[in-house]
């Protein structure tokens, strides 16, 4: 079956089309401007003549889901599925307060548990970076939300008087001999030992010995850059978390 997947988050939405365990015909737009023309287009140009049977979503932005959910009955003729701790994820969820969980964690821990088997910690590098663990009993059991990686230097900019806005991306050199290089080292280089010690912060816990390490997000690949941890990158793990749970859940809303 094949189904249209989207994860809205904070800065932008992803989506999709899945279909046979793949993803395919990939799109995404600034979360901000997503009015229902805007949807509708992008909806059309990812679908574009594939047959779909529905869609599943994923917010981190609650005030957005209602022109997403619209937009997609119009286009499909059902609403989608939007995803919660309700739904059969593929995995249990041991935490005190479930409908507390943002439904992407859910998705990327539906996907991790999937691909890789338990236990696993999944990293998910955006706007905030997150840490989710799966025990070896397939439970979602908690985890670790921490600042993203541009609020390094983005925080810096807004709270300062004379330091500029600096590009994370480049070389990052041995020290800076100008205050962009300063703040580009302090970014990068601070946020691998921000990651490193979250890292190994979860896998002293008991339940998480042995697991393995995803990594998903839009900036995993700068994060781990240089990291010598075995995280496994899929910028894709979000999407087929979704996919997944739509195979699980059978189809999408009336």
């Amino acid at each position: 079956m094949a189904c249209l997947v989207i994860d809205i988050g904070n800065t932008s939405t992803a989506m999709a089309v899945w279909s046979r365990g793949g993803v395919r015909g990939r799109a995404r737009i600034p979360t901000a401007v997503a009015d229902r023309a805007t949807v509708r287009r992008a909806v059309e140009r990812c679908v574009s003549r594939r047959r779909i049977e529905g869609a599943v979503l994923c917010s981190v932005v609650p005030d957005r889901n209602r022109v997403w959910v619209e937009s997609l009955r119009r286009a499909l003729g059902v609403a989608p599925l939007v995803v919660s701790h309700k739904l059969r994820l593929g995995i249990r969820i041991s935490y005190p307060r479930p409908g507390r969980i943002g439904a992407d964690r859910l998705a990327n821990a539906c996907a991790a548990a999937d691909i890789l088997g338990a236990p696993a910690i999944v990293a998910d590098f955006g706007t905030a970076t997150t840490f989710d663990a799966i025990n070896r009993d397939g439970a979602f059991i908690g985890g670790v939300i921490a600042p993203g990686l541009p609020l390094m230097s983005e925080y810096l900019f807004e709270k300062t008087a004379l330091l500029p806005r600096v590009r994370l991306t480049g070389r990052v050199a041995a020290l800076g001999r100008s205050t962009t290089e300063a703040m580009r080292i302090g970014a990068r280089t601070g946020y691998r030992g921000l990651v490193r010690e979250i890292t190994a912060h979860l896998l002293r816990h008991p339940a998480m010995t042995g697991a393995r390490l995803c990594a998903t997000g839009g900036y995993a690949r700068l994060a781990l850059d240089g990291l010598d941890l075995p995280f496994e990158f899929d910028p894709d793990l979000t999407l087929r978390g979704l996919g997944r749970i739509f195979e699980l859940n059978g189809r999408s809303e009336g």
